[in-house]
């Protein structure tokens, strides 16, 4: 049986979050691109952009934080082996699709051919994070869990502090809000930023996705 989320420790926390709104912005960005390429707006065409940007960002980010920072810790701690190579392998294959992704999704001007690639590439890459996704959580609480104690999952959160860019500040909690249930709140970092700018992130969430 699984722990509860509130047993977990918040670094944890984050990333079940993380997961999840990932895996819920993808589908929301393929319908967006669906639009455009029926009815092309450079307008709207010009926030997608902006906002897969981000979110290839973000993404990007916390594959790195696991690729340079924690498989390499729980390897030094004895970790699965066969656990940590299968995750950081999922990671390689799937990079390949997000940088393609994120290609597309730069070339979006206005509509037409280049949304529906988008279309198609955003639903290739949310295919492959959902089962990579699914098959992290199962290890982190399988064959990982007995090394991963509160101690490294606080160093995973300092690492991935530190590393984040400025602009994640104030959007990487909010956007974590927006997916956290009223007894998960403990995962979003920095929860008093995270209200504080919900609004904004509404806002551009509103003019990328409508």
């Amino acid at each position: 049986m699984s722990p509860s989320f509130s047993s977990l420790p918040t670094g944890h926390q984050t990333m079940i979050l993380a997961h999840r709104v990932m895996l819920s912005d993808l589908p929301r960005i393929a319908d967006a691109a669906s639009r455009l390429a029926a009815t092309p707006d450079a307008t709207r065409a010009a926030a997608l952009r902006g906002y897969a940007a981000r979110v290839h960002a973000l993404i990007s980010h916390h594959h790195e934080g696991e690729d340079e920072f924690l498989w390499p810790r729980l390897r030094s701690m004895g970790a699965n082996e066969d656990a940590i190579a299968r995750l950081a392998a999922e990671h390689e294959e799937l990079d390949k699709f997000l940088v393609e992704w994120h290609q597309a999704a730069d070339q979006l001007v206005g509509g037409g051919a280049a949304a529906a690639e988008l279309v198609r590439l955003t639903v290739e890459v949310h295919q492959r994070l959902l089962v990579h996704t699914a098959n992290e959580e199962r290890e982190l609480e399988g064959r990982l869990a007995p090394v991963l104690d509160r101690a490294v999952w606080a160093r995973f959160e300092t690492h991935m502090r530190k590393t984040a860019p400025l602009w994640t500040l104030r959007f990487m909690p909010a956007w974590l809000l927006t997916v956290a249930g009223p007894d998960e709140r403990t995962g979003v970092p920095a929860l008093p930023v995270a209200r504080l700018f919900r609004r904004w992130l509404e806002r551009q969430q509103f003019a990328a996705l409508g």
